[in-house]
């Protein structure tokens, strides 16, 4: 599987991130995701991005995009690690600073649901994913919470195990913040649910350091 790693301008927590540039196939910096990449100590493949400096990496390909478009400069990153091949994608930061451009980016992991064997946008607070129908392993991780939040209507037959807060084929409304904060108390939770999107939110209270891995924080079980 080809893994893909895109850098945003805006990351929460970026003192306690760290990534090893190796267990990527190809990093891929949004506008403004330059600066960033070189605090991580990270080389950009190629950049994307109405950039209109001539302050830019020699011998890495440049993307240029008129500044006004139709899609986020996020988007059309992500549109384009997907027509690469990318399998396992992760998004540095798109979590904070403006709410309009987080809610698009919440879109963004809509779009691509069930599509790709990994897509999260993950900063030093939060790591967030969204699941199809099926059943799911989650082994405990570095995060204190496991939010589950329905995406665009209802998820039916929401079942939890290994949790604080269990579930039995709940029908959990996009109108409720029940499915927040949940913590995960055995070695691994088990979740099933029959219909609908599910956002699965791994957060923290304080910044969570360790290396971010593309492999997703969950399994498929039968």
């Amino acid at each position: 599987m080809k893994n893909f790693l895109i850098i945003t301008a805006h990351v929460e927590g970026l003192n306690y991130i760290d990534i090893c540039q190796n267990q990527y196939d190809c990093v891929i910096c949004a506008d403004g995701g330059l600066e960033i990449a070189g605090i991580l100590g990270l080389t950009p493949d190629l950049l994307i991005g109405d950039y209109d400096s001539g302050q830019l990496p020699e011998n890495r390909e440049v993307i240029r995009l008129p500044m006004e478009k139709d899609m986020t400069d996020s988007e059309a990153a992500l549109d384009l690690a997907v027509s690469e091949g990318g399998e396992n994608i992760i998004i540095l930061g798109g979590l904070g600073g403006r709410f309009d451009h987080t809610m698009g980016n919440i879109g963004l992991l809509a779009k691509y649901c069930g599509k790709l064997h990994e897509l999260a946008f993950v900063d030093g607070y939060n790591r967030v994913s969204m699941l199809e129908p099926g059943r799911y392993d989650i082994p405990g991780n570095k995060y204190r919470y496991m939010g589950l939040i329905a995406y665009g209507g209802s998820v039916k037959d929401l079942t939890l195990r290994g949790v604080k807060y269990p579930l039995t084929k709940y029908l959990l409304q996009d109108d409720t913040s029940l499915g927040v904060s949940n913590e995960i108390t055995a070695s691994a939770a088990s979740l099933r649910f029959s219909a609908g999107r599910l956002l699965l939110v791994f957060s923290d209270d304080t910044p969570q350091s360790g290396t971010i891995s593309p492999v997703p924080l969950w399994s498929r079980s039968r």
